[in-house]
């Protein structure tokens, strides 16, 4: 019951939640903010004109509830998923400033 949000939580969410404690000092919140919000915005267009295209659907009894016609596990997906793309980003950065710092 509720896979969806499971496997989001899984590997999605908890990961994000971890590496934003990492990457804390290289963050600018205002930026973040915006580029989550374009990118979001993007998504849900998206996602919508595929659903009602019926390119891809969504198990009923796999998902916590719709709006808008789309599951709120989806809406999660387009705010965490772009999260993390950008703190493993920060994260590997970081790694290799590092590293080349100490060359």
């Amino acid at each position: 019951m509720y896979l969806y949000l499971q496997l989001l939580s899984v590997f999605v969410i908890i990961p994000n939640i971890i590496l934003l404690y990492l990457n804390r000092k290289k963050l600018h919140l205002k930026t973040l903010c915006i580029t989550l919000f374009i990118l979001f915005l993007i998504a849900v267009l998206w996602d919508q004109l595929s659903v009602r295209m019926e390119l891809w659907s969504f198990s009923q009894d796999q998902i916590v509830g719709n709006i808008l016609g789309l599951p709120v596990e989806e809406y999660l997906f387009f705010i965490f998923v772009p999260l993390l793309c950008i703190n493993m980003y920060l994260l590997i950065e970081g790694l290799f400033t590092r590293q080349k710092n100490n060359d």
